[in-house]
């Protein structure tokens, strides 16, 4: 019984390192695949003002979840995607265009985001916000819809 512990107590720690590298690359690549879409998004579409329709379309994002280690959460800013760790180092990923949120973004969860292609101040930028999905009905397939902030045109 001692010998299990002394061994277990010498290989945690490794675990954990291997855990954490894990995580930090499942994050990074949820992230590069959130770059990646804002670039095809942008590469297939032309910008228009954020009051019309703009070209949009919704992607699902997971952060890893621990099971040694305490985890962490994604976070998309303005032209900031990154994947912060409770413990370690943050991890940026670039995008190849502007990103552009209303409020920062902190994702700890499975989370639907909606990237739209939009001109904001003469700049085209992808904005990138949480999808709301309404219920589906047996005849329905779920859809995103816009936060009522946004419906509104209220300032957030």
């Amino acid at each position: 019984m001692v010998l299990a512990t002394a061994l277990l107590g010498a290989s945690l720690p490794a675990a954990e390192h291997a855990e954490r590298e894990r995580n930090t690359e499942l994050a990074t690549a949820e992230l590069e695949r959130v770059a990646t879409e804002a670039a095809r998004l942008a590469a297939q579409n032309d910008p228009i003002e954020s009051r019309y329709a703009p070209a949009r379309t919704v992607i699902e994002v997971a952060v890893p979840q621990p099971t040694l280690t305490d985890g962490g959460r994604l976070i998309i800013e303005c032209d900031r995607l990154v994947w912060q760790p409770v413990d370690g180092r943050n991890r940026t990923v670039d995008s190849d265009v502007p990103i552009h949120v209303a409020s920062p973004v902190r994702i700890s969860d499975r989370t639907r985001l909606r990237l739209s292609f939009v001109r904001i101040g003469g700049q085209a930028v992808v904005h990138v916000e949480r999808a709301r999905v309404e219920k589906r009905s047996r005849n329905q397939t779920a859809r995103a819809r816009r936060i009522a902030a946004f419906r509104r045109r209220v300032p957030v």
